[in-house]
């Protein structure tokens, strides 16, 4: 079972980075990292190919996603500042992870962590 997200202090700048810059645009990004016992831990960013970006939605061609199986999940931003997945955002799930971030896009608090079944998941900074 997936209790926590494990951000890097990298990713979760470049993140936070992303969001700010686009909004009021959503940002879309492919996360790369590995999942250790009851966590997953993000250690890099990809951006998603294509990838095209509104007010209310983010995507990208699923056909030009890179076979590459360290890709855990995907992060997007919610400029309207509501934290839980739409029914859209769950039905293009990929990976075992989705971070939604709500602004001010200023901190750890402004990612919200979610699994397959758009359950809340502990977000973290490395230690």
């Amino acid at each position: 079972m997936l209790r926590k997200v494990v951000l890097t202090r990298v990713v979760l700048d470049t993140l936070l980075e992303v969001a700010r810059n686009a909004h009021p645009r959503e940002m879309l990004m492919l996360l790369r990292g590995r999942k250790k016992k009851e966590a997953v831990v993000i250690d890099e960013v990809l951006f998603a190919p294509l990838s095209q970006h509104d007010t209310s939605s983010a995507y990208f061609r699923f056909d030009l996603l890179p076979l590459d199986l360290s890709i855990i999940g995907l992060a997007h931003s919610h400029p309207s500042g509501h934290p839980r997945p739409s029914l859209e955002d769950l039905h293009h799930f990929i990976g075992i992870i989705m971070l939604i971030l709500t602004p001010p896009y200023q901190s750890v608090e402004d990612v919200h962590a979610f699994n397959l079944d758009g359950v809340g998941v502990k977000v973290q900074l490395e230690d």
